[in-house]
């Protein structure tokens, strides 16, 4: 299950890379669906070049290539949720910020390695009030296919992910549960030292 998860965070991780060709399609299933057809040379081209257990390779289209084309500040909303004013009143959204990011990279250098040829397609999209929902099934070699949900809208004029599901798990939604517990019961300083120490220790390790 964990292998599986983190296989599809690498999915996602890829198609944000792919996003900067595509910014400006005029709807949500074409960006997601533009993208996806050229994850498939990405990932492919990646792998041949045994580049996926580079974590100076990784890191670099994270930096590069992944973070630009996500609204940062939209998904740490989503995932602080309540906490989010006590994080602006304390001046603390950009820690706030850079702990999900390295969370998300640490999550990303994991998964990448694990991608093997699976078959990536677009197979709906909905449109809601404010933003589009669009989902990928990834096809794994006759076992059970997987689903991505994006959760698009465009933030001046862009299309931007400001948030997904893997499989019906909302990475929003089940980040919040781990960090509110944490500012709960330790505040919100030591929950942040502790993401921040605990993304050093792994990023070192």
């Amino acid at each position: 299950m964990l292998r599986q998860f983190l296989l599809l965070s690498g999915v996602v991780a890829l198609m944000f890379v792919s996003l900067a060709s595509v910014a400006n399609t005029k709807t949500s299933q074409q960006f997601i669906g533009d993208l996806s057809e050229r994850l498939q040379v990405t990932l492919t081209e990646a792998k041949k070049s045994k580049r996926l257990n580079n974590v100076e390779y990784i890191d670099q289209l994270i930096d590069q290539e992944i973070i630009p084309q996500v609204n940062l500040e939209a998904l740490c909303k989503r995932i602080f949720r309540e906490h989010w004013q006590e994080v602006l009143d304390n001046n603390k959204k950009q820690e706030a910020i850079d702990a999900v990011v390295v969370s998300l990279k640490r999550t990303y250098r994991l998964a990448v390695s694990a991608y093997n040829g699976e078959i990536i397609e677009v197979v709906e999209s909905k449109q809601l009030k404010s933003y589009d929902i669009v989902r990928i099934k990834i096809t794994t070699s006759g076992k059970n296919d997987h689903t991505i949900d994006f959760a698009v809208r465009q933030f001046d004029n862009v299309w931007k992910i400001f948030d997904f599901s893997v499989d019906g798990i909302g990475v929003s939604k089940t980040l919040y549960g781990s960090i509110s517990q944490q500012i709960k019961s330790e505040g919100l300083d030591k929950t942040l030292n502790s993401l921040a120490q605990s993304n050093h220790d792994n990023a070192s390790s």
